[in-house]
C-alpha cells in the first residue's frame, strides 16, 4: 500500500481514466487488471510495488457506478476481524464471524452502526464463504469489502466470478491483528448513491441463484418426489433416500447443475438472461431443473466413492459419509445417487422427447465411463508408483473432469434444441477439465479451516498430481522419493514444508501458473468459435469462474 495519501489518491484518479480501456459489458478478470495496473503505474512513474493497490483501484473504478446504483438495503459490508483490538475487544467470534459488543475499542462499532443505519447488512468475518452464501441466497446484490491486499487477492476470483458490483478498500497496515483501515475511503463507498448506468455488465447471478434455489426446501423435495422417498420417518427402508437427499442438498459449489441450467437458458432465451435484472424463475421448466439435479446427483455420487477410495475424513467441513455410516452403507448411497441421476433424466422423456433424452443419456454414460477410467488410472498409480509424466497426468485429468463439464453443457443445449458443435465443445471442455484439476493441485497447498482441510493432503496421500510430475521432470525425483519413504516416521507438516521447498526450487508452481494461463487462453479462443452469441458469452463466464487465477502456493 502507498504510505502517502497523495499517492493513493493519484492512483485512484488515474484508475478512473484507465477503466475506459476495459469492456464495459464484461467484468475485468485478473489478467486485465494486472496489465492495466502496470500501465497505470508506469504513467505515474510509480513502482510496481503498488501493483496490487492499482488493480484494486481499477476494479473499483469499473464497478463504482453499478455499485452506487444498488439500494443500500441490498448491499453487504464485509469487515475484517483484524480491525478489532487484540486485547480490549469485548466481542466473541464463531463460525458466522465476530459479534461486536460495541465496546468502542476499534472502528468496527462505528462503521457497523453507520452501515446498518443506511440499511446495509454487515459481516465481520475472515474469508468469503459467508459472503458468497448471502449473495447466492439473494440477500445482497453488491459488496463493499475491507481487507488486506493478500486477502483481496485470494478472494478476488470468487467474488468477481459472480459478476455483481464489488468495491474494496485495502487496509493501510498488514498483519493479522490491530490493523488500520482508510476510514474516509470506506465511508465514501459506504454512502455512495447514484443512478444505474445504461450499460450493465453481463452476469450469471440470476441463473446461479435459480440453480441454488433448486436445492432448497421445499423445491428439492417437490422435484424429487416422483423418484425419492422424501419423508423423514426414520424407517430403515427409507434411510438410504434420506442420507442421499441430505448429501445432495448440502455442500458444494453446484457448478455443474448451474452449467446445465445456464446452457439451457442462454440457448433458449438468448443473451437477455445474463442481465442483472433478468427474471429467471419462469424461464427454467421443471424438466430442466430435474436434469440439473441429475448432473449434481452423479457428481455427488462420485465424491462419495472418491472419499472412500482416498479415506478422506472431511468433505464440505462435515465428516464424510463412510466415516459416519461405514463403508458399505456409504458405497450404497453413492450407487443410489448414480441410479437417481439416470432415473431423473430418463423421467423427462415425455416432456422433452425421446431423441433428446436418448442423446443426453448416451453422452452422460460415456462421461461416467471416462471418469472411472481416469479415477482407476490414478488409484493404480498410487498403488504402483513410478515415474510420473506431465502428459500422463493431463490425460488422467481430462478423463476425470472434462467429460463431466461437457455433459453438463451438452445437456442444457440439447434440451433447448440448440445446434451443438461437438468437436468444439469437447475441446473447450478438455481445457476446462485440465485447468480445473490443475487448480485443485495448486489450492491443495492452501489450508481451508472452514472445510477442515490442511495443506499438502495430495502429497501425503501420494496422489498423482501435475506438480509432482513437473518436479520429477525437473530432476527432483530422487529427493521426492526420499521424502516420501520417510513420511511415516516424520511429522506430516515437516514433509509438506520440505516438499513445498522442493517444488519452489524446481519452479513447479511458476510452471503450473504458466500452464493455467495457457489453458485459459486456449479455452477462450475455443469459446469464441461457437456460433451462438449467448453461448459464447456463457462459455466466457465459465472460463472465468472455473479457470480462475489460483492464490500463490509458494
Amino acid at each position: 500500500m502507498p504510505a502517502e495519501k497523495s499517492s493513493r489518491d493519484a492512483i485512484r484518479h488515474a484508475a478512473e481514466e484507465f477503466v475506459g480501456r476495459l469492456d464495459p459489458l464484461h467484468p475485468p478478470v485478473w489478467d486485465d487488471l494486472e496489465a492495466q495496473g502496470k500501465h497505470l503505474l508506469a504513467s505515474l512513474s510509480f513502482s510496481d510495488t503498488y501493483l496490487g493497490f492499482a488493480m484494486v483501484s481499477i476494479n473499483n473504478a469499473f464497478w463504482q457506478r453499478p455499485f452506487a446504483a444498488v439500494p443500500f438495503s441490498r448491499r453487504l459490508l464485509l469487515l475484517p476481524k483484524c480491525l478489532s483490538h487484540s486485547t480490549a475487544c469485548a466481542g466473541y467470534y464463531d463460525t458466522v464471524g465476530l459479534h461486536c459488543q460495541g465496546c468502542g475499542a476499534c472502528h468496527i462499532q462505528a462503521l457497523t452502526t453507520r452501515a446498518e443505519a443506511l440499511g446495509y447488512q454487515v459481516l465481520v468475518a475472515e474469508g468469503t464463504s459467508s459472503v458468497l452464501l448471502k449473495i447466492l441466497d439473494g440477500e445482497a446484490d453488491a459488496l463493499l469489502g475491507v481487507a488486506c491486499l493478500d486477502s483481496l487477492e485470494k478472494s478476488f476470483s470468487q467474488v468477481s466470478g459472480l459478476g455483481i458490483p464489488n468495491v474494496a478498500v485495502p487496509l493501510l497496515t498488514d498483519g493479522c491483528t490491530d490493523t488500520e483501515a482508510e476510514l474516509d475511503a470506506v465511508l465514501a463507498y459506504l454512502t455512495a448513491h447514484g443512478e444505474q448506468s445504461d450499460i450493465q455488465p453481463y452476469t450469471c447471478m440470476p441463473l446461479l441463484r435459480e440453480t441454488a434455489h433448486c436445492f432448497s426446501e421445499p423445491q428439492l423435495s417437490a422435484l424429487l418426489a416422483p423418484y425419492v422417498h422424501c419423508d423423514n420417518t426414520g424407517s430403515l427402508l427409507h434411510a438410504t433416500d434420506a442420507i442421499a437427499l441430505d448429501w445432495l442438498q448440502h455442500g458444494g459449489k453446484r457448478l455443474r447443475p448451474f452449467i446445465t441450467v445456464a446452457a439451457y437458458a442462454v440457448a433458449r432465451h438468448g443473451i437477455g438472461v445474463l442481465s442483472p435484472n433478468a427474471e429467471i424463475d419462469e424461464l427454467i421448466p421443471v424438466e430442466i431443473r430435474r436434469i440439473a439435479l441429475a448432473i449434481e446427483a452423479l457428481h455427488k455420487a462420485s465424491l462419495v466413492h472418491d472419499d472412500i477410495e482416498d479415506d478422506d475424513a472431511f468433505r464440505y467441513g462435515r465428516e464424510t459419509l463412510h466415516r459416519v455410516y461405514g463403508i458399505p452403507p456409504a458405497m450404497n448411497v453413492g450407487d443410489f445417487l448414480v441410479g437417481l441421476g439416470y432415473r431423473l433424466i430418463a423421467g423427462q422423456q415425455e416432456a422433452l422427447g425421446t431423441q433428446p433424452i436418448g442423446d443426453i443419456l448416451a453422452i452422460l454414460a460415456n462421461a461416467h465411463l471416462e471418469l472411472c477410467r481416469g479415477q482407476g488410472a490414478e488409484l493404480l498409480w498410487q498403488r504402483q508408483g513410478g515415474v510420473l509424466h506431465a502428459q500422463d497426468v493431463l490425460a488422467i485429468y481430462a478423463l476425470k473432469t472434462a467429460p463431466a463439464f461437457e455433459v453438463a453443457i451438452y445437456a442444457g443445449l440439447r434440451a433447448a434444441d440448440c445446434p451443438i458443435d461437438r468437436p468444439r465443445l469437447t475441446q473447450v471442455a478438455t481445457y476446462l477439465g485440465e485447468g480445473y484439476q490443475l487448480l485443485n493441485d495448486l489450492t491443495d497447498w492452501q489450508s481451508d479451516d472452514a472445510n477442515k482441510v490442511t495443506a499438502g493432503l495430495d502429497v501425503l496421500a501420494a496422489r498423482p498430481t501435475l506438480l509432482w510430475a513437473f518436479a520429477q521432470e525437473a530432476g527432483a525425483g530422487a529427493r521426492l522419493a526420499e521424502l516420501m519413504s520417510a513420511r511415516k516416521e516424520t511429522e506430516p507438516a515437516l514433509i509438506v514444508s520440505e516438499i513445498r521447498r522442493v517444488y519452489t526450487d524446481a519452479g513447479v508452481f511458476a510452471k503450473a501458473d504458466r500452464l493455467l494461463a495457457t489453458l485459459r487462453r486456449r479455452a477462450t479462443e475455443g469459446a469464441e468459435q461457437f456460433a451462438h452469441p449467448a453461448v459464447q458469452e456463457l462459455m466466457r463466464f465459465l472460463i472465468r469462474i472455473i479457470l480462475q487465477r489460483a492464490p500463490s502456493a509458494q
